[in-house]
């Protein structure tokens, strides 16, 4: 909020101290309509309601299960009279440690490792926006995209070999910073902040370029927006936010969010909404430039459980390039963490 100053122009308050001063009385107090300024909380207070529920959160049962919507949006249709619709997928996980065996493959008489299975549902779509329904419309209502020119996006909605099958369980691990940790490393981490920074980014290795296409929900996407990454201070924001959803125990997960709260470049956001409505609060963080105009990137979390709730990519202004298809303040790519928990089981 703007501060309202004295109505009282500087010369004449001037004139009233010295007068007031040259008959010995004190100089009386001048009448201001000044108001306090407003306090901007900071992300790491915004966030300290999250990190508290985060960190008592109760464990039940030894199985992270993870289930997601992520969608990116792409402009279809004639050039120049573009109009947006999203590609999303459904994506379930789990991860967990037992007994597995490398040479036959089979979850009983070998070592303990960390084990992973997944399973990607058929995708589908949506439109971006009101605007989009006259121009969806105009194209006969179609309900299928061919892939764009050039490979630049996916065919809409994407359909790949094994979609709707489990895969796994097998052994591996989750990407983490500039490596990768198994699913029993991540229960053994420190829970210090300062702790997870050096363990995400140690400095016997370099920051790459521009970190790899990963969306926050684990999965390889190609990406409307090309980057936005090109900094070393984005990039750090990039790998930290991306790696929110890994099963952490409470006081790592706590850690976590407490290191992304104090990333430079965030700012907090209160009593906001995700994509699909829920309620929250979070951070934001404006990226580089990318290839769709300014974007920030928001991470949005729900107060009262401290569950991740989203990650969206939302528009501030469009590039000319991409101003026929979407606008200000739209969500041009997100993924909403449906379900995040541990429990008893493998999918087995």
């Amino acid at each position: 909020m703007r501060t309202v100053r004295s109505l009282l122009p500087a010369t004449a308050a001037v004139v009233l101290t010295l007068t007031a001063c040259t008959q010995g009385a004190a100089a009386p107090a001048a009448e201001t309509s000044a108001e306090p300024a407003e306090e901007v909380p900071t992300a790491l207070e915004v966030m300290a309601p999250v990190i508290e529920e985060a960190r008592n959160t109760p464990v039940r049962g030894d199985v992270w299960n993870l289930r997601t919507d992520s969608a990116e949006a792409w402009g279809v249709g004639p050039e120049d009279d573009r109009y947006g619709v999203y590609d999303i997928y459904h994506a379930e996980t789990w991860s967990w440690v037992d007994e597995y065996d490398l040479g036959t493959g089979r979850s009983e008489g070998g070592e303990e490792w960390g084990l992973h299975a997944r399973r990607t549902d058929a995708t589908t779509w949506k439109l971006l926006n009101e605007d989009a329904w006259a121009a969806w419309e105009r194209d006969g209502s179609p309900v299928r995209w061919e892939p764009g020119p050039e490979g630049e996006r996916p065919d809409i909605p994407t359909q790949e070999e094994g979609f709707g099958e489990l895969s796994g369980p097998h052994p591996g691990g989750w990407d983490f910073g500039l490596g990768t940790v198994d699913h029993q490393g991540l229960q053994e981490a420190s829970p210090d902040p300062e702790d997870l920074e050096e363990m995400l980014f140690p400095a016997s290795e370099p920051m790459p370029d521009d970190p790899a296409e990963q969306g926050p929900d684990g999965i390889r996407h190609p990406s409307t927006t090309g980057s936005g990454y090109g900094s070393e201070e984005a990039r750090r924001f990039s790998y930290v936010s991306r790696s929110l959803h890994l099963p952490f125990p409470p006081e790592v997960r706590a850690g976590m969010y407490t290191l992304l709260a104090g990333l430079p470049g965030v700012r907090p956001l209160e009593a906001v909404r995700d994509v699909s409505g829920r309620s929250a609060v979070g951070v934001a963080y404006t990226l580089d430039p990318t290839d769709i105009g300014t974007v920030e990137h928001r991470v949005l979390f729900d107060p009262a459980t401290g569950r991740l709730l989203s990650q969206e990519h939302v528009v501030v202004e469009p590039a000319a390039s991409a101003a026929d298809w979407c606008e200000p303040g739209d969500v041009v790519k997100y993924t909403l963490y449906e379900f995040s928990m541990w429990i008893d089981g493998p999918p087995l």
